[in-house]
């Protein structure tokens, strides 16, 4: 039998690409078995709103294409019902109860939601809580043999982590679309609240996914996916399901989040701000503003005092602040750390609800 004499090289590549097969196999064998455990959980969500031609905010379907008023009004019905469809996803987290979370934007200003399970079986949801702020909605469903997803920790995902995306992009043909990838960053913030604090990812994301889990390789919801960039490819944002756990039970009970409050404006500390305040710090949320009869106010908080700690947590930039706030219970007392004067104290203060009238 004649040897054939393969060069050194070859080898290296040979034994190195066999040594990466295994790893490769544990990974996609940890994929399959995520999507086997969270898959009949996820569910697919059709928003639908009905338009006449009396609605204020109505426009004809083809003025899309035409431009506005371009058929006479004569040809318009203005008893005739046009209906629009949001797509969206959403997960199962309760299956004795049939809740289901998703994002307050697939289902707002619904007028009927349609849930479409795996097996194919359809219900329609009523709408038991929505908070706008957070962009969370918790639906129910009367239905029976239902599978609950698993809430994980996504306070210990890290930077790096495979995470994977179910859910139903562009059309319902393409319900329980599977995509993978890492976790890009966390505690972004996209500007739409001074409480964002989303998942940065570069699994696919796309029209139709919103609502549906974002889950890390033990098969647990970390995230709801929640936005996109425009134009940005790679760049999808979820929302902490620490966030989502601790907005539940309220949803539930009251179908509303009521936000603690604290009554301040803050800022980052700058090299001006140190400079001309004699600050001893470098970090915190540096008080501009102590709004009068406030808790704040009440508790004693001053002009230019830095929050360094907040129940026990660590205050390092004033977007930290005001997250640590309104998800903490009204009517307690909270601990305060703060440096006035380069001095350090810590104080108590009871929030309070926030005012309705600050809203918008």
């Amino acid at each position: 039998m004649k040897r054939i004499m393969l060069p050194v090289m070859a080898l290296v590549f040979l034994s190195t690409v066999s040594a990466k097969l295994p790893a490769a196999k544990e990974l996609s064998d940890t994929f399959v078995s995520v999507v086997e455990k969270v898959n009949a959980a996820v569910v697919t969500i059709t928003s639908e709103k009905v338009f006449t031609q009396d609605d204020s905010n109505f426009r004809h379907p083809f003025d899309e294409y035409f431009g506005d008023n371009y058929f006479p009004y004569q040809y318009r019905d203005p008893n005739r019902e046009y209906r629009s469809q949001i797509l969206g996803s959403g997960v199962i987290v309760d299956a004795v109860n049939g809740y289901i979370l998703t994002n307050n934007h697939v289902v707002e200003e619904a007028d009927e939601i349609t849930i479409l399970l795996i097996d194919e079986r359809e219900y329609k949801a009523d709408v038991i809580g929505r908070d706008p702020q957070s962009d969370l909605a918790v639906l129910k469903i009367d239905a029976d043999d239902l599978v609950a997803a698993e809430l994980g920790d996504s306070d210990e995902l890290n930077v790096g982590e495979w995470v994977l995306a179910i859910g139903s992009p562009f059309s319902e043909e393409l319900s329980h679309t599977v995509t993978a990838g890492i976790v890009s960053a966390k505690g972004r913030s996209l500007g739409a609240t001074p409480y964002d604090d989303f998942i940065q990812t570069d699994t696919p994301i796309n029209p139709g996914n919103s609502g549906g889990p974002l889950i890390n390789t033990q098969g647990e919801v970390v995230g709801i996916n929640t936005a996109v960039l425009q134009m940005g490819q790679g760049l999808g944002f979820s929302l902490p399901v620490d966030l989502a756990k601790k907005l539940i039970p309220e949803l539930k009970a009251h179908g509303k989040v009521t936000r603690s409050w604290l009554g301040v404006s803050v800022q980052d500390i700058t090299l001006a701000d140190k400079e001309s305040l004699h600050l001893s710090v470098d970090q915190g949320s540096l008080v501009r503003e102590v709004v009068v009869d406030s808790p704040a106010y009440k508790a004693g908080l001053k002009q230019n005092d830095v929050i360094v700690e907040f129940g026990g947590h660590a205050i390092n930039n004033s977007r930290t602040l005001p997250k640590e706030v309104v998800y903490t219970p009204y009517g307690e007392e909270v601990s305060l750390k703060l440096v006035r004067g380069g001095k350090t104290m810590t104080i108590g203060v009871t929030l309070q609800p926030f005012p309705e009238h600050m809203m918008s």
